[in-house]
Order: C-alpha cells, then structure tokens, then sequence
C-alpha cells in the first residue's frame, strides 16, 4: 500500500461536458506530479472541493487510478 498527500491546485470544466463533469488537478508533493481526475458533476458539488483542499491518497496493488477515484469517494459519502 502507498499513501500520497495531496492538494487540489485546480478544478477544470472538460470541454463539452459543463452539465456532467468536472476534473481535479492533484498536486502530489512526494513525487513532484500532478495526477488529473474527472468526476461527475454530482460528486464534485456533493463533497464541495476547491483549490486548496487536502486529500489523502492510498493506493493498494495497482496503479488503477479509476478504482482509486470510486474508493475514494466511497470512504467521503
């Protein structure tokens, strides 16, 4: 298992998808990267993220970043 922390540096709107979507730019300091992750509209307004806000990351077996994102948003409802 790896544990990241992380800070939102920036909430983007994906082209075309305005009504359903939104992306997170995650800046992860141990490892001097950005990781990007787009959510639906729902979620994002649900868990109220901004800029600024700190985030825990744990990854565990594989880099899958899409299971990542659902664990993670499973663990804040």
């Amino acid at each position: 298992m790896i544990m990241f922390e992380g800070e939102i540096t920036q909430t983007k709107v994906p082209p075309n998808k305005a009504e359903f979507e939104r992306e997170l730019v995650i800046w992860i300091e141990e490892t001097s990267n950005e990781i990007e992750i787009t959510l639906d509209l729902n979620t994002f307004q649900k868990n109220q993220f901004a800029v600024g806000d700190k985030l825990s990351i744990k990854i565990e077996k594989q880099m899958d970043f899409d299971s990542l994102a659902r664990d993670f948003f499973k663990e804040n409802q």
